[in-house]
């Protein structure tokens, strides 16, 4: 099995949610972590909580989106510890509702955040894996990517992109050594899931008993797995989204249409959705 011991893990979107628990369970195993995230004052207390494993933390704030602060991240981290082992692709927002009414500069800050951000970071981090022939890349999507529900137009699409990246990305890239795993979380009690109300998500059929609302510590704990065992994808979320997965793969996409459009209640479906963002 891998080993994490002094590992350079960097953690975007690590103020919260699962990229805090992910941070913790990295630190945990005795990798050297470093806290990415826009508030300097969040990242320091997280920081602070870490020290119980050790004072090899390093909280770099930063918004993913600006060229200037993933240089500077990407700089410090080497000028600070030499090498980066592990890069996980966390940090995300989202968007819901009406597709037509997403605002344009929403749009386009979700595509920033959850598509061009993974991309980038990964572009600063690979050559210097390559040429070591060691690395991982873990990108964290959602299983929006794969259902691709009314009222997650804009969301999905971004899911969707990450998922397709990593797909190719760890194609590309394999055989020198790098490895790039996908981790698709289902519901997961984040800030985000704060602003959404269970009850009528209940309702509209989006929660089931066979669907999971999971602890950040489980989406967390597939991404330090997925490094540590080396496992290509993860897929979160419960007996339902597994079903939804195959029968999407194995169906003809009119089956699909027709369970959205005559199943399930779409402008209910869409309502529930917008309280995403």
């Amino acid at each position: 099995m891998y080993s994490l011991k002094d590992k350079v893990v960097i953690v975007t979107g690590a103020s919260s949610g699962i990229g805090k628990a992910a941070a913790y369970q990295f630190a945990a195993l005795g990798a050297r972590v470093v806290l990415v995230a826009r508030r300097a004052d969040v990242l320091a207390e997280v920081k602070n909580d870490l020290s119980q494993y050790g004072d090899s933390i390093l909280a770099v704030p930063a918004d993913v989106t600006k060229e200037q602060d993933l240089q500077n991240l990407y700089r410090t981290v080497l000028e600070t510890f030499g090498e980066i082992d592990v890069l996980v692709n966390n940090a995300g927002i989202s968007v819901g509702g009406e597709f037509q009414e997403h605002d344009a500069d929403e749009l386009r800050k979700m595509v920033e955040v959850n598509v061009y951000a993974p991309m980038r970071l990964a572009q600063l981090v690979l050559p210097s894996m390559l040429e070591r022939k060691q690395g991982h890349i873990v990108n964290v999507s959602s299983v929006a990517g794969l259902v691709m529900s009314p009222g997650q137009t804009a969301y999905a699409s971004t899911r969707s992109a990450v998922i397709a990246f990593s797909h190719a990305l760890r194609r590309e890239v394999s055989r020198n050594g790098v490895r790039v795993s996908l981790i698709l979380p289902g519901w997961t009690r984040t800030p985000m899931l704060d602003k959404m109300d269970l009850e009528e998500m209940r309702a509209v059929k989006v929660l089931t008993p066979f669907t999971t609302l999971d602890d950040p510590s489980v989406p967390a704990r597939a991404i330090v797995d997925s490094v540590l065992h080396n496992r290509r994808q993860v897929l979160l979320g419960g007996s339902q989204i597994w079903v939804a997965d195959f029968m999407g793969r194995m169906s003809p996409i009119r089956i699909t249409d027709w369970f959205y459009n005559f199943i399930l209640d779409k402008a209910k479906l869409v309502k529930v959705m917008k309280d995403l963002g």
